[in-house]
């Protein structure tokens, strides 16, 4: 199982990138990733780059 980490207001989130569902862009520039069986994550990262560093991760395991 591999994790990525993702900032948020309080700390820091590890997520698993193969359980992610969407990446929404909040108001403020921020995100909030929704997993698998609903469950959101919120980060002050930009989506862009949440996206970008989960698919390089994605293709890592690929290849």
């Amino acid at each position: 199982m591999r994790l990525f980490e993702v900032k948020s207001l309080g700390g820091v989130n590890f997520v698993r990138p193969d359980r992610v569902i969407a990446i929404q862009t909040g108001p403020t520039g921020a995100c909030v990733i929704v997993m698998e069986g609903g469950a959101t994550v919120q980060s002050s990262e930009r989506t862009v780059d949440v996206a970008l560093r989960m698919q390089a991760m994605l293709d890592q395991k690929a290849g």
